[in-house]
């Protein structure tokens, strides 16, 4: 009995392992004066950047997706164009579906934000 209870944990341990593993980082990175956008292996450097002003918005969980500078928005390392960086407002955040028991999800998450009575809705792109 009690090396099926140790063999039904480790099988848990090793399901909870690879599910963490496929839920990779995304988001920014600010190195040597310069803005890189990561995901996963992945580095992009972002061109264009005003590195002092830069800032990651706002954080869902073990994902930056969403930053800003003096000039621009971003939404995993893209421009979004045509909205202003001082006046956008988030209305919501979209979270990752809840997955197991755990109630820990990945995947498709991003925002609905607002600017000058525009909305846009961002969702991430893998």
């Amino acid at each position: 009995m009690k090396s099926k209870l140790l063999i039904l944990a480790g099988m848990l341990l090793f399901c909870q392992l690879s599910f963490s593993l496929s839920c990779m980082y995304r988001g920014y990175l600010k190195e040597n004066n310069k803005v890189f956008y990561v995901h996963g292996k992945d580095k992009e450097e972002l061109k264009n950047i005003d590195y002092k002003t830069f800032e990651v918005v706002d954080s869902l969980p073990h994902f930056d997706l969403l930053a800003k500078d003096k000039k621009n928005v971003y939404y995993q390392g893209k421009v979004i164009k045509g909205v202003n960086p001082k006046t956008f407002k988030i209305v919501k955040e979209n979270f990752p579906p809840d997955k197991g028991p755990w109630k820990y999800g990945c995947g498709s998450s991003g925002y609905i934000i607002e600017d000058k009575g525009i909305q846009y809705e961002l969702k991430e792109v893998f």
